[in-house]
């Protein structure tokens, strides 16, 4: 039986992951307007590092449902971290002189263009939002329709990235298919931020 102390670090899990949420949008978005300027940079790399306390909120808030499955999410979003952090460092012109001259150096700027080419990264973090809003939708933990609607965008948005990486002329990052993810995302953040949680745990289906 579920206790009313984890109940409420459940819930305060979860406000965690609704703020990490709109803060990674925010973030992210302000970050690809200045992608050419060193504050864009910054804000790129500071968008890696808030995917942490969003994906530590979101296994915390869903792992009494489904242990395995949001471990696996969880593993995911952190891996898409660390390819992030990778990602945003190259970006800066002193690093990436730095990494010029090196051989692991070589080795990590060919990665971070591998990556660039199918989209890796954004492929690994649609799996693991897949994951935790599967675990959303059965657990009922957030409005039905939040819950799907996340599902459904992170289903259309790894479709997208898959093709990608069979057919590289295919554009995985087109506004027009991640639009449903932003809204789901800043919907879910919102939720999560103002209502949390039930109070009470929600057997799943």
């Amino acid at each position: 039986m579920t206790s009313n102390r984890d109940l409420q670090s459940r819930r305060l899990w979860a406000r965690v992951s609704g703020l990490a949420y709109l803060l990674v949008l925010g973030v992210d978005l302000t970050g690809l307007q200045l992608s050419h300027q060193l504050l864009g940079k910054w804000l790129m790399l500071a968008g890696s590092v808030f995917v942490v306390p969003l994906a530590l909120g979101l296994y915390f808030t869903l792992k009494m449902f489904k242990p395995v499955t949001s471990a696996i999410a969880l593993a995911c979003r952190l891996v898409e971290v660390l390819i992030g952090l990778i990602v945003a460092v190259v970006r800066f012109d002193t690093v990436r002189s730095a990494f010029a001259g090196a051989h692991f150096g070589s080795f990590i700027l060919e990665f971070v263009d591998w990556n660039t080419a199918t989209s890796f990264d954004a492929l690994i973090f649609t799996i693991g939002s897949t994951l935790f809003f599967f675990v959303f939708v059965r657990s009922v933990s957030i409005p039905r329709v939040l819950g799907w609607l996340g599902l459904v965008a992170s289903i259309l948005a790894f479709a997208a990235c898959a093709t990608h990486l069979v057919r590289p002329n295919f554009p995985a990052l087109s506004a027009v298919l991640w639009i449903p993810m932003l809204l789901a995302e800043l919907s879910t953040g919102g939720w999560l931020l103002i209502r949390s949680v039930p109070n009470a745990a929600i057997r799943t289906l």
